[in-house]
């Protein structure tokens, strides 16, 4: 009997939570329905279970997932594979590699262990790999699976035309694959309803033309894997569709009428990620009022049509947008926005222009980020570079790091840190004001303040700008020492990267130090009250010269507010406590101006439990209080953010709903 391995690893290096296999499990489903008898397959998730089993029972077929955040992992385990057994067959596949030839001839001649490389969709082609070692052949032309034989790269792509739009294959879930990843309380459910994307985004590896049909699995078995997950899970209030345009399809309302179903019977799931379509519609809406999702996710990336159309994002509407947030905020939920810097065609100016119009669009959490080049994306590929000017760096991924086979492994980022339109020294001038977007916008302190101001035609971009040239030394110094880490932490090279992390010193400093600096200085400044009371003098200060004498009364009492708002201290307990403020105050604080003219209103501001709960679990290892900046930060990564917020009531007759204070 054929012994196959399969792993979609992961490195465990940093507590998170993870998704089961589905990847792989699809895979040994249909291997194993058409080759019920003759192979013996194993799914791994952990690379130390997966290390364990090559040295104790080495198997004939390795294959693993291949992606940004697990690639030298891969290649490790191929490597330790052919030591272990030289007759090994290891087997790559995913979106982690240049999809033109020679991209892929590259690839394979690169990394000599490797015996296929599997593009794009990999539960045929590795089934009749399977097929032909098999019956002997374990050097067999497969279409679908690129080797090297004879120094010459062999490959036969399959055409996406001819591919049905139903996808007939067995379930994972239904046939028992991922039974044992649904019991481990670290892994949440990962669903898949259909395949493709008709969009073209450069930056993602869903947007090449080989993806760009939408294919369907089928809707009654989608629903039976709802309930069966639901049966079988531990309870994970986590689930993630992977679709790339949930709501893209008319059926996606069924589908999302019984994730409802299951959450009234069972309580879970509680938060349900998913992809959007990238135009919004009405099924867009309709979904999100069916699963009531606790936030609405629109990301823009930029407001700028030239480098949408540069993006392949030329077809997005942002009429569709706007009546996509009212929606949301008309049913009291945070709107959330992605925005990336360093985008093809963008400079400078056009990327200021796209974070002020996400205030004005009203987005309640803005998150910018830098592009990560991924191989198999067109930004990636040698052209794109050239077009655009491109200039990239590389430093470690957070968490991705590990010793295994007695080696020191981790993965590296390579991201975009300059273009033609956008010098590197001009990228990281944003560095502060996107950290100030996180701080005192998505983290919340004295938002209200800026709330009023922009309820008074002050986009709370503009104030946040003027904070980054402050001549405050403290927040200077801050900002100083926050811009020299952002330029320190990148190598202009992997090899010298590689060459850095491979002393022991270095990588130990790594494991214990490495954070992302946005998390990272989240966590310094929320422990230092002369940056807090910095901040919050310059915010004011700036406000009282931009608003009228009226607005200017209640800017104080509001900052007052502000402060009460957030938790200052990590692990405190549940509390309750009352305060009395100016109906016009509270209006601003909760966005609601049928409140402005009710005098005075008694608000009440607690702590609930599952703040603290969330706390102590990732801020008291083993029994013991781990408050070191290093787990701050790693706290706020991992949704500690949200716990910042305390609740208000408001104290009226009738009322009990409690309101996040910060939408």
């Amino acid at each position: 009997m054929l012994k196959i391995y399969l792993g979609d690893l992961v490195y465990d290096t940093v507590s998170t939570n993870y998704v089961v296999p589905l990847n792989v499990a699809y895979i040994a489903a249909y291997v194993k329905q058409k080759y019920p008898n003759e192979v013996d397959i194993t799914i791994f998730k952990y690379p130390k279970d997966m290390e364990d089993a090559l040295c104790n029972n080495p198997p004939d077929v390795l294959g693993l997932s291949h992606y940004s955040w697990n690639a030298m992992l891969d290649v490790l385990f191929i490597k330790m594979a052919k030591r272990l057994n030289p007759n090994v067959i290891t087997v790559m596949g995913g979106p982690n590699i240049r999809t033109d030839l020679r991209g892929i001839q590259t690839y394979l001649s690169t990394h000599a262990e490797l015996d296929y490389y599997i593009l794009h969709e990999g539960e045929e082609p590795f089934a009749n790999l399977v097929g032909e070692i098999i019956s002997g052949n374990s050097r067999a032309s497969v279409p679908g699976c690129a080797s090297i034989q004879a120094n010459q790269l062999v490959f036969t792509p399959i055409p996406a035309s001819g591919k049905s739009k139903e996808i007939d294959l067995p379930s994972p879930y239904l046939s028992g694959w991922l039974d044992r990843f649904l019991a481990d309380a670290n892994m949440m459910p990962l669903l898949e309803t259909n395949r493709g994307c008709p969009f073209g985004c450069v930056y993602c590896a869903w947007g090449i033309s080989a993806l760009s049909k939408v294919r369907q699995r089928s809707i009654e078995v989608v629903l039976k894997e709802i309930e069966y997950v639901a049966e079988k899970c531990v309870g994970q209030v986590a689930w993630t569709f992977c679709d790339a345009n949930f709501g893209i399809l008319p059926r996606d309302i069924d589908i999302a009428k019984k994730v409802r179903e299951i959450t009234d019977t069972y309580g879970y799931p509680i938060d349900v990620t998913l992809w959007h379509s990238k135009n919004a519609s009405a099924r867009t809406l309709e979904i999100a009022e069916i699963l009531d999702n606790k936030r609405g996710y629109i990301a823009i990336q930029s407001a700028d049509p030239v480098v949408l159309r540069n993006s392949g994002r030329g077809q997005c509407n942002f009429s569709q947008y706007t009546e996509q947030i009212n929606f949301y905020k008309n049913k009291n939920l945070n709107v959330i926005t992605d925005i990336l810097i360093g985008l093809p065609g963008e400079g400078p100016q056009s990327h200021l222009n796209t974070l002020m119009s996400a205030f004005d669009m009203g987005f309640d959490l803005i998150y910018p980020y830098n592009i990560r080049m991924l191989p198999g994306t067109k930004y990636e590929t040698d052209e794109y570079r050239k077009e655009y000017g491109v200039t990239t760096k590389y430093r470690p991924i957070l968490g991705a790091y590990g010793i295994f086979d007695e080696q020191i492994v981790f993965e590296i980022e390579e991201s975009v840190r300059a273009t033609k339109d956008m010098t590197e020294e001009q990228l990281d001038e944003f560095k502060v004001f996107h950290w100030l977007i996180y701080f005192i916008w998505n983290m919340g302190y004295f938002k209200p303040v800026l709330k009023l101001g922009q309820r008074c035609g002050v986009n709370p971009g503009r104030v946040l700008l003027a904070i980054t040239q402050s001549k405050n030394l403290i927040l200077k110094k801050f900002f100083d020492r926050m811009k020299a880490e952002s330029m320190d932490e990148w190598f202009d090279t992997p090899q010298e990267m590689v060459r850095f992390y491979k002393v022991r010193a270095n990588f130990d400093s790594m494991v214990r130090n490495f954070r992302k600096l946005n998390f990272l200085y989240l966590a310094l400044a929320y422990q230092d009250t002369r940056i807090i009371e910095a901040l919050r003098e310059e915010i004011l200060e700036i406000l009282r010269t931009e608003l009228e004498d009226e607005a200017k009364k209640n800017l104080d009492k509001l900052a007052d507010l502000s402060d009460k708002i957030i938790c200052k201290e990590l692990l405190d307990g549940e509390f309750i406590t009352h305060a009395s403020y100016p109906s016009g105050i509270i209006s601003t604080v909760i966005g609601n101006l049928s409140l402005e003219n009710e005098g005075n209103i008694e608000l009440e501001i607690s702590r609930p439990k599952k703040h603290v709960d969330f706390s102590r679990y990732h801020l008291i290892r083993n029994g013991k209080e781990d408050l070191s900046l290093s787990n701050i930060a790693l706290f706020f990564e991992n949704g500690g953010m949200d716990t910042l917020k305390n609740k208000l009531r408001i104290i009226k007759k009738c009322s009990t709903e409690y309101i996040n204070p910060v939408k």
